[in-house]
């Protein structure tokens, strides 16, 4: 169970990180830090003890040190860090220093920034306008991350994006439901221990998943929305992807993020995603999720099907035509995606066609549910 960090505790891991700093240092010395620090109603008293090889954290008050410093403990840590400037810090009354302050030489200030290597991945041109830089992609996956797999709604809206797809380029769909996926534990193994290998590597199906994914020019996450978001089979997928990419941090195009171990210079995502409900509304978690991940993962969205009303639908024979209509957009869909990189604005607006909302629409699909209640049949 983790805890809040004690003073003491946090000037053992700041000594223990100039330790390392120490070893290469051109300014080692024998002598000693005395430090006087005040934390809430707590006095601190410690000091560092150095000699040519190392610097060692004491407590309590040492005799002749060579120079001591009073602060308060945040006014140290800020001193310590480069924030607060030592004249500035004496003239405020915020440090007091006694003895010989050139001895503070002995502490390394340089970083450990450059002492080791950080996998380079730039924004590409491609991520910044995929559009503009469309290629024809030579293969598509799709994967269908709906628990029912073949069963469910997603798949009977998927086949003619997909028909529509295959007009143009090869196409592959998956089924997640048909891999075995472990959720992550969050033990960072492939971060910490054996770099981009996960705990499951032998013992789950998520390696060979990725592997076929990382084959693609263009990924189709296709899914239902399940409580407000995506299916957990298609979250442990994702979670389980951190082993696909290096712990270290890099500018990205808008904010931070992680360099890849697996780099597809034009890989895109499309969304494809089905709810029950009447508004577009309900898609706006997903949206958001699917917004960061193609930051983070540095695949640009090209592409965002969302199909409300996916049972109602289905299941109301009164609205045959509009569904037809809809299902002949999404094979136009498909073609458009590959050749041009976007589904143009006619297609998307025939995809989102409304399916009112009304007292009758309601009482239907309500109808409907309640007939299928003790059925038994899991294929509806």
């Amino acid at each position: 169970m983790k805890e809040i960090l004690s003073p003491k505790s946090v000037m053992e891991k700041m000594v223990d990180k100039l330790q390392k700093l120490y070893l290469n240092h051109d300014q080692k010395a024998e002598g000693i830090i005395q430090f006087h620090l005040k934390h809430n109603s707590e006095s601190i008293d410690c000091f560092i003890q150095s000699d040519f090889e190392n610097l060692i954290l004491k407590e309590g008050v040492a005799e002749n040190p060579t120079v001591t410093v009073k602060s308060s403990f945040y006014n140290w840590l800020d001193l310590a860090g480069g924030k607060l400037n030592p004249v500035f810090g004496v003239m405020t009354g915020k440090l007091k220093f006694r003895g010989d302050t050139s001895f503070f030489n002995i502490l390394p200030q340089k970083s450990l920034n450059g002492d080791f290597f950080v996998p380079s991945d730039p924004v590409t041109k491609f991520e910044k306008n995929p559009i503009k830089h469309w290629k024809k992609p030579r293969k598509v996956i799709v994967l269908s991350a709906s628990p029912r797999g073949e069963k469910g709604y997603t798949d009977f809206y998927l086949k003619p994006f997909i028909e529509g797809m295959k007009k143009e380029t090869e196409v592959e769909l998956i089924h997640l439901n048909q891999y075995k996926i472990n959720s992550c534990t969050g033990c960072f193994s492939c971060w910490m221990n054996v770099p981009g290998q996960c705990i499951y590597e032998n013992k789950d199906d998520f390696h060979i998943l990725a592997e076929k994914m990382f084959e693609a020019d263009v990924t189709v996450y296709a899914f239902p929305i399940y409580a407000d978001g995506m299916p957990g089979i298609l979250k442990n997928y994702f979670d389980r992807s951190v082993s696909r990419a290096y712990p270290y941090m890099i500018e990205g195009m808008k904010r931070v993020r992680h360099p890849r171990r697996y780099i597809n210079e034009n890989h895109s995502m499309l969304i494809f995603s089905i709810c029950g409900f009447f508004e577009m509304i309900n898609f706006e978690p997903v949206r958001a999720y699917f917004k960061a991940l193609a930051h983070n993962r540095h695949t640009p969205i090209v592409g965002e099907i969302y199909r409300t009303t996916a049972v109602g639908l289905y299941s109301n024979p009164f609205a045959f035509k509009k569904l037809n209509n809809i299902l002949s957009a999404l094979e136009n869909a498909g073609e458009e995606i590959i050749e041009h990189g976007k589904i143009k604005q006619k297609t998307q607006k025939i995809i989102n066609l409304k399916f009112g909302n009304r007292k009758s629409d309601l009482v239907r699909i309500n109808e409907w549910w309640n007939e299928k209640k003790g059925s038994k049949d899991t294929n509806y």
